[in-house]
């Protein structure tokens, strides 16, 4: 599991090219998006931004080896099987599905959590994205 809590962790990614482009690119707008929620007055940089600093969630990047533990060190203690996402979003790309949830702990936090090659939460998918296809649009 990769912690995205900082656009730094973002560029780590990036760096070891442990996902794709696009897949970057959508963790970018999403840590703005948390920034934004987070740091209201604009305190900070996109690039110094650290969600640790506010509490309202980070993202999280699932590889498929995640133990119980590491799950449950997320606050999911009945594991991925009990997840009643708010929304899932499923993206096909470079030959990969990548599912995308958020889970709503309480009013002021949440998770967005990344998974790969995975249909547990089929049954929740409200968009589909197929970045390998020709460009048409999708939505």
């Amino acid at each position: 599991m990769f912690k995205v809590k900082c656009y730094k962790d973002i560029l780590t990614l990036e760096a070891n090219n442990s996902v794709p482009a696009r897949i970057i690119t959508m963790l970018k707008e999403e840590l703005a998006r948390i920034k934004s929620w987070s740091d209201e007055d604009c305190e900070t940089s996109l690039e110094s931004f650290h969600t640790d600093d506010y509490d309202y969630g980070y993202i999280a990047i699932f590889e498929g080896t995640e133990t119980d533990q590491e799950i449950e060190d997320l606050g999911l203690t009945d594991g991925l099987e009990a997840i009643l996402p708010e929304v899932a979003y499923n993206f096909f790309i470079e030959g990969q599905k990548w599912t995308k949830i958020i889970v709503i702990y309480n009013d002021s936090y949440s998770m967005s959590v990344w998974l790969r090659n995975t249909d547990i939460f089929d049954s929740y998918v409200t968009n589909v994205e197929d970045s390998d296809a020709p460009s048409e649009e999708i939505f």
